[in-house]
């Protein structure tokens, strides 16, 4: 049984559609890519998964019950994390009181401290930047605190809305790399990003968005081949 399944997702903002009939599913352990142009209705999908913006028709389904019409904070008990686009966390708080707020949404509060073990031996600088104000981190340990704040909820799936933006190019192979151990222990990725070649051959398929459909399934093998990845991308005309 899949883990996550979207089907005939449609969603938007008051009277305006973004996103018509996407439906896709992910497996245990399984990563999925999302990649399209800006306006393509990427991000408004994560947060029509995670409950942030309601849906019009469709479905979605986590572990195989329903989790559409619920609160965010309700999906995040249920299993499902998103880590946002910008990172938003809370600069003025220090780096352990950012992770202790992700912890609000744990179902198993016994394990509270095997999980904070877990996040700081994923994310050392987790640990020896403990006491630091999260705003004072670089942008890669940001990147870092936010994805780590999303794991102490022991979620299920872990969705991830650019999580390269803004970062060098070296900081961004070190995320991808920790990306790889946390689907390693057995969590399902979901990753919104707009470098297409990275998220093709990262992860085991990628969806191209464009219009606010989805226009086709990729693979690792299709990040090779740079003119198929363009037009697949842009659209047959590219």
């Amino acid at each position: 049984m899949a883990i996550l399944e979207v089907k005939d997702l449609q969603a938007g903002y008051g009277k305006v559609d973004v996103l018509f009939g996407v439906s896709f599913s992910l497996e245990p352990g399984q990563s999925l890519g999302i990649v399209g142009p800006n306006g393509a209705g990427k991000s408004t999908l994560m947060k029509a998964i995670a409950g942030e913006v309601a849906l019009k028709s469709g479905s979605v389904h986590l572990q195989g019950s329903p989790i559409s019409g619920k609160k965010p904070e309700d999906v995040v008990r249920l299993g499902l994390s998103l880590v946002p686009e910008g990172r938003q966390i809370f600069g003025g708080l220090t780096v352990t009181e950012n992770l202790m707020l992700g912890l609000t949404g744990r179902r198993d509060k016994a394990s509270s401290k095997q999980a904070l073990d877990q996040v700081r031996g994923l994310f050392p600088v987790l640990n020896t930047h403990a006491e630091y104000q999260a705003g004072m981190l670089s942008g890669g340990q940001q990147q870092q605190l936010a994805i780590a704040r999303a794991l102490v909820a022991d979620p299920k799936v872990l969705l991830l809305d650019e999580p390269s933006l803004g970062l060098a190019p070296t900081v961004i192979m070190d995320v991808f790399s920790k990306l790889k151990e946390i689907i390693a222990l057995g969590t399902s990725v979901v990753i919104v990003e707009q470098r297409a070649h990275l998220v093709t051959a990262f992860a085991e398929k990628t969806l191209i968005i464009r219009a606010g459909k989805v226009q086709a399934t990729l693979t690792p093998e299709d990040a090779k081949d740079e003119v198929a990845l363009r037009r697949a991308y842009f659209g047959a005309g590219a």
